[in-house]
Formats: C-alpha cells, sequence, structure tokens
C-alpha cells in the first residue's frame, strides 16, 4: 500500500511540475490568450445555449474530442474571464501527461530509465513546439499522433493498466484522424492478449473518426500543384533545419546567407544519427530507428500533401520567397519530435561500449534540451488576451444598452476567429 501511495505522489509530483515547465515554455503574453479554434469552435459550441455537450461533434470532417472536452470544463467550472489561461493551463497539462505516458510507455523498450527519461521529455523541449503548438487545444493532436505508438507497444501487465492504454489510446484516435498511420503496429506480436487494450482503443477512435468523415466530409483544401521535390525539401528543412540551427529565423537567415549548404549540413547531421543506430544498433533498436523515421517522414508528407499552397513550394523558391520563409510549426512538431527520438535510441545502442557511453549521448541530448527549451519566437504572444476583452465587453454591455454580445477576438488575426459571448453572460456575477 505503501509502495503504490509513494508511486501515485511520485506521479503527481511529476505531472505538476512537467505542466510547470510546459507554461515556463511560454511567453507571459502568450499564457491566457485564446488561440484558433479553441475560441472559434471549442469555446464557442460549449457556449453555445443548444449545445448540451459537444465532444462527439465534428469539425472540418473529424472528431477532436479531447480539446472539446477542455472546453467543456472550463465553460462548467471556471469563471468567464478565466476561460484563456484555463486552456493554456489545461493544454500544458496534457502535454505533461503525454511525457508521462511516454515515459510509462518505454519500459517496453528499455529499462534505462535516463533513456526514457529522455524520450518523455521530447514533447516538452522540442523548439518548434513552443511556436504554436504548445499551450492551446487547438494543436494538441500532434502531442498525441506523438504518443500513439508508444501505446501500441506498451503490453498492459494488469487489467488497471490495460483499462488505461484503452482509455488513453481511445482518446488519442478520437482526436488525431493521422494516428491510422500507427495501425500497421498492430501487427507487432500481434499473437500477445496483453498487446490489445491500446491496439481496441486506438481502433475504435478510428472507426469514430471514419464514420464522422463520411457522414460530414472535410472541405476541399485546395488544388495547387505542389511540385514533389518540395515534399523532400520540406521534411530537412522543418525538421532538421530547426534542431541544428535553432530558431525559424536562423533557418532562413542562413538560407539566405549562404544557400543550401546549411540545410545539407543539418541534413547530414540528422541522417548521420539515424546511420549509427542502424549500424551500431541491436535488431530491435534498428526497428525501431526505421519506425521513428518513417513516422517523421510519413507525417510530414500526410500534412503537406493533404494541405498543398504555395509557401509550401519551397523547390520553386526565388530569392524573395526564401526571405519569407518560415518553419512550419504545426506540421513539423510531430516529424521532428520522431527524429529527436532517435538521440536516446542512439544512447541505447552505444551501451556496448561502456556504461559511460550512454550517459555520453544523454548529456549531448540534455544540453540539446535546454538549448531548445527557450523559444526565440511564439505565435501566440500577439493577442489578443481574453481576460483583457472580457473586462471590455463588460464594460460595453454595461453602458450601451442595445449591446445584445460582445465578440471576442480569437488569435491569430488572419484566422479570423471569434467568441461570441452574450451581454447576459457578460453581466452575470
Amino acid at each position: 500500500m505503501k509502495s503504490a501511495l509513494s508511486k501515485s505522489a511520485a506521479c503527481v509530483g511529476a505531472l505538476i511540475l512537467l505542466t510547470l515547465l510546459s507554461l515556463w515554455r511560454l511567453p507571459q503574453s502568450a499564457q491566457g490568450v485564446v488561440w484558433a479554434e479553441d475560441g472559434a469552435v471549442f469555446l464557442t459550441d460549449a457556449l453555445a445555449p443548444d449545445q448540451a455537450f459537444t465532444p462527439l461533434r465534428s469539425y472540418s470532417g473529424y472528431l477532436h474530442v479531447v480539446p472539446r472536452l477542455a472546453a467543456e470544463f472550463v465553460v462548467r467550472f471556471l469563471r468567464l474571464e478565466h476561460f484563456g489561461i484555463g486552456l493554456t493551463v489545461l493544454a500544458c497539462l496534457a502535454v505533461a501527461g503525454i511525457c508521462l505516458m511516454t515515459y510509462h510507455c518505454a519500459s517496453a523498450i528499455s529499462n534505462n530509465r535516463w533513456i526514457r527519461a529522455a524520450w518523455g521529455a521530447v514533447p516538452l523541449v522540442v523548439n518548434v513546439g513552443a511556436m504554436e503548438t504548445l499551450g492551446n487545444f487547438a494543436n494538441l493532436h500532434w502531442y498525441l499522433l506523438w504518443l500513439s505508438p508508444w501505446l501500441l507497444m506498451k503490453p498492459a501487465k494488469s487489467k488497471l493498466e490495460g483499462g488505461l492504454l484503452f482509455v488513453v489510446a481511445a482518446l488519442t484516435s478520437l482526436t488525431e484522424i493521422i494516428s491510422v498511420v500507427f495501425v500497421p503496429l498492430f501487427l507487432y506480436k500481434i499473437r500477445h492478449k496483453n498487446m490489445w487494450p491500446a491496439r481496441a482503443g486506438l481502433g475504435l477512435g478510428l472507426v469514430c473518426q471514419a464514420y464522422a468523415t463520411l457522414k460530414r466530409p472535410r472541405g476541399g483544401a485546395g488544388h495547387y500543384d505542389l511540385d514533389p521535390l518540395s515534399v523532400v525539401y520540406g521534411w530537412f528543412l522543418n525538421t532538421a533545419g530547426p534542431i541544428v540551427h535553432g530558431t525559424p529565423v536562423k533557418v532562413m537567415q542562413q538560407i539566405v546567407n549562404f544557400g543550401a549548404a546549411p540545410m545539407i549540413v543539418a541534413a547530414l547531421v540528422v541522417l548521420a544519427g539515424l546511420a549509427a543506430v542502424l549500424i551500431l544498433g541491436t535488431r530491435s533498436e534498428k526497428w525501431l530507428a526505421v519506425l521513428f523515421a518513417t513516422a517523421s517522414v510519413v507525417i510530414w508528407a500526410a500534412c503537406v500533401l493533404s494541405n498543398p499552397a504555395q509557401y509550401l513550394d519551397y523547390a520553386t523558391f526565388s530569392t524573395a520567397d526564401w526571405k519569407q520563409f518560415f518553419v512550419f510549426g504545426r506540421y513539423s512538431v510531430a516529424p521532428t519530435m520522431f527524429v529527436l527520438a532517435i538521440v536516446p535510441l542512439l544512447a541505447a545502442a552505444v551501451a556496448k561500449f561502456g556504461k559511460a557511453a550512454p550517459f555520453a549521448v544523454l548529456a549531448g541530448f540534455s544540453l540539446l534540451a535546454v538549448s531548445m527549451y527557450f523559444p526565440g519566437t511564439t505565435a501566440t504572444d500577439n493577442g489578443p488576451d481574453w481576460a483583457e476583452h472580457v473586462s471590455i465587453g463588460r464594460n460595453l454591455c454595461g453602458t450601451v444598452a442595445d449591446t445584445e454580445f460582445y465578440d471576442i477576438p480569437a488569435s491569430p488575426t488572419f484566422f479570423e476567429g471569434r467568441v461570441r459571448i452574450p451581454c447576459e453572460v457578460l453581466r452575470a456575477p
């Protein structure tokens, strides 16, 4: 009993610490900003008087269960002015939970707690994450996509763990339809019954996603004729580039100043890490390296090919276009996480050279993680601040007699989203 209580206390403590570390990555001006669909879709639907409970309502052809559950929570349990910071903290809490689940599931791959901790830290420290995906639910699905293969590789050692894996996997696929790319992992140890709780949960969610998509298909994403080479260039630019050169601005400056050379160096660094695992690793470590690399490439290609656009057509860029280049944060975060996952795998692969070898690799990974922790730029720190607009709306509703509602704008401005709050709600104590 004492052991179980101590483990529970350690888990809660780790969850709180990881949540704070996630929150501290965001500038104060980005905390409390309602981002994109968080306001225009999830909060708006949760606030609508004709929507009693919205988690299974589709949007843009897909289900987004976890973000809608978060919106329901803040609407039902928090004061109106706290909706923004509430969503930010809950989103950081969700990422912290994903870190812990990664650490837990990685026990199926490695007994080394430091290597498992490195894998668990990836969602927290990935440098492109703080650009626009961290701290909001509109982009939480990318972190759940990272978690998907870890869930599918973890055998359930008890009914309680099996239930946990089933629920988390179901919530994952009920939020991220791209998790279907990991269905081939169902073949991994297919005859082992203790491997199926997570698979059953993921499968259930994907069936629901398929039904939602067939019932209300997603609208057209455009028909831009993307050069196939742009998909290849884009993967290196948006994964290897930020890992090696740091901030998106530095990536752009390197390209403008020196052309392709800095990106070739970045690509060689990433490929060298993969090659090292393929040469030095055991059969299972080589298999995992291929899995991580393939997942990174496939996810990037799926995102770009399903949403082709001129700003992603890197093969046709002119000098002027490169000066406008930016790392596409929400598409690159999951592919970059799977690239980073190769580094702890390398630590496991070099264990044959002595006890110090893995720690040398992990020390390098730790320095990389620290260097990535503080973002050079974030897209979510330009407002508008939710609490400030609630105050403006209350003043307006209190002074202008014929005002029926106040529209709180959502960030970013180009999204053109808003949350319409009735004055009767704003006037409520």
